[in-house]
């Protein structure tokens, strides 16, 4: 391997931070980065309509602060303070990432959930809160400058539309930052279905068998070759990746920020 190959080689193993699990990545399209905000000190937040368990609340701050991390990555201006949360749910995490941008627009499939978070924030107008499929996101090319997609991918029918509609409406120099389960955690957090029986409780090791998670789970595990593929294809390029368990007995994930 010659040495050129072979520093570069150092340098992406160097980007990764390896925990356990939570594999969150950043992918960007390239640009030089300044400043869009300031990365918030994120605290114990209630959930919506009660408070959300703790190891809930604290998964959500390391994810919202993680991607957070990533808006020095992004060049500035008139249009860069564009969020865009793909599969919001009810946005207990999008509010975390929120204050930094002047507009939000949260897209589910899950129209009850969507009615939480507009109830949550019908006196916030820089909101906009929208029943809509990640693999058919109706906004213009490069419109929004920072994407987050946080345990979304693992359960889209439509895998790699998602990730190409992402794409699309990632502006050039913007940031998409991604949390998906890691395929080495050892137990399968989503459950399986096998026959007509459907198994809601953790199943250690399922991830390690990927034919049978692939034929039993009810949701996907990724392996950080496999989020390259979907991300590096269509353009991207990784920024970073970091690993983490808020607890061993949680679901884990990868973390991922890619530019365009």
């Amino acid at each position: 391997m010659s040495t050129s190959r072979l520093r570069k080689k150092r340098e992406r193993v160097a980007s990764r931070v390896y925990f356990i699990t939570r594999q969150i990545s950043v992918w960007n399209p390239k640009g030089d980065g300044k400043k869009i905000g300031s990365i918030m000190e994120i605290k114990n937040i209630p959930a919506l309509g009660g408070t959300a368990p703790r190891h809930a609340t604290r998964t959500a701050q390391k994810l919202a602060s993680f991607a957070l991390g990533w808006l020095d990555s992004i060049p500035c201006n008139s249009e860069c303070r564009r969020y865009l949360d793909v599969g919001c749910g009810n946005g207990f995490i999008t509010e975390l990432v929120a204050p930094s941008f002047d507009e939000v627009v949260g897209i589910d499939m899950e129209e009850e959930r969507l009615e939480d978070f507009r109830a949550h924030v019908n006196d916030k107008p820089n909101f906009q809160i929208l029943l809509m499929s990640a693999a058919k996101i109706e906004f213009p090319n490069e419109f929004f400058p920072f994407i987050t997609t946080f345990e979304v991918l693992e359960h889209v029918p439509e895998l790699a539309a998602s990730v190409r509609e992402m794409v699309r409406v990632c502006r050039q120099g913007g940031v998409i930052v991604v949390s998906v389960p890691q395929v080495w955690f050892p137990f399968e957090n989503h459950g399986a279905q096998i026959g007509d029986k459907v198994y809601a409780r953790k199943i250690p090791f399922l991830p390690y068998i990927r034919p049978l998670h692939r034929k039993y789970s009810l949701a996907r595990v990724f392996s950080s070759a496999e989020m390259d593929r979907l991300f590096l294809s269509n353009g991207m390029d990784l920024l970073g990746t970091s690993y983490a368990t808020p607890q061993f007995e949680r679901a884990g994930a990868q973390a991922n920020a890619w530019e365009r």
